[in-house]
């Protein structure tokens, strides 16, 4: 590294191949913007990163889910199965409900608790890649901070190897909000 140049460690938040970052849509010629359209400007950024993240994110868990499918088993059926005869008002079996309908409803029933556990089972595993997703993102800022904190702390040696006012960079810290570990 050559003396007098900052080591700028590259990026790892570059933008996928294809897209430009363009963060103002409107005319190159008005230099001057108001403080409206700049907060506009803002908000429209912001909500576009906030679409790009929850892609992402979908695209991670989706691609998760293709990974690792979701495996729901079969719970084994009752070697007995016991099943009390409806009873009419005058206490006798009432063929008011046939078997088969009683083992269509039955039936009916597994049915809707089988789609529910796997639901359920979907529903975690998405909830977990989710989790997974985040923390790493989560992970990748934290290095990117302390790259970004190694890359300032340098910057500011340099300035004060060349005869920059010491008391210069505590005013920039404090009004800039860095507090540096020296």
């Amino acid at each position: 590294m050559e003396r007098g140049h900052l080591y700028l460690p590259p990026l790892s938040y570059a933008l996928p191949m294809g897209q430009v970052y363009a963060p103002y849509h409107g005319s190159s010629s008005s230099t001057s913007s108001k403080p409206e359209q700049i907060e506009e400007l803002v908000n429209q950024q912001l909500h576009h990163l906030k679409m790009h993240y929850a892609d992402e994110e979908q695209r991670y868990v989706d691609q998760m889910l293709l990974e690792n499918p979701i495996v729901v088993e079969r719970r084994a059926p009752l070697a007995l199965k016991t099943e009390i005869p409806v009873l009419d008002s005058r206490g006798t079996g009432s063929g008011s409900g046939s078997g088969s309908d009683m083992k269509d409803a039955q039936r009916q029933r597994a049915e809707s608790c089988r789609k529910s556990r796997y639901n359920n089972k979907i529903k975690k595993a998405k909830l977990r890649f989710r989790h997974k997703f985040v923390s790493g993102q989560l992970k990748k800022s934290a290095v990117m901070l302390d790259t970004m904190r190694d890359v300032i702390a340098q910057a500011e040696r340099q300035l004060i190897e060349r005869g920059f006012p010491a008391a210069a960079l505590e005013r920039m810290r404090s009004t800039f909000g860095l507090e540096m570990e020296q």
